[in-house]
């Protein structure tokens, strides 16, 4: 898998985990989660594995933030995206948004 693949793999469990933060997905996000990784270049079995642990309830794996801090900006972007991906922001997502941009843009050190 490609270095831009493997880094949006962790864009993908990462917002699968903000999207999943109010104990609910709705149809818009996780359509808009699928088109992004496919977009994205996402390996279909990675995928494929994230959602079936989605919809069988089982524990959505950590994502890598080290790897994620690469690129703050863009993942922060895509979780802006997904935010407003179902024309409503909860206060959930609201909240977690602003603790990924602090996740991702605290200084090393």
């Amino acid at each position: 898998m490609s270095d831009e693949a493997t880094f949006h793999v962790e864009v993908v469990k990462l917002l699968l985990q903000m999207a999943w933060s109010d104990d609910a997905l709705d149809p818009e996000e996780r359509e808009h989660i699928r088109t992004a990784a496919v977009k994205w270049g996402v390996p279909d079995d990675e995928l494929a594995v994230l959602m079936e642990r989605l919809d069988q309830g089982q524990p959505l794996p950590v994502p890598n933030l080290k790897l994620l801090r690469q690129k703050p900006e863009a993942a922060i972007a895509a979780a802006r995206r997904l935010m407003l991906a179902d024309g409503k922001i909860q206060a959930g997502e609201a909240d977690m948004l602003a603790q990924i941009k602090e996740m991702l843009t605290v200084s090393a050190g």
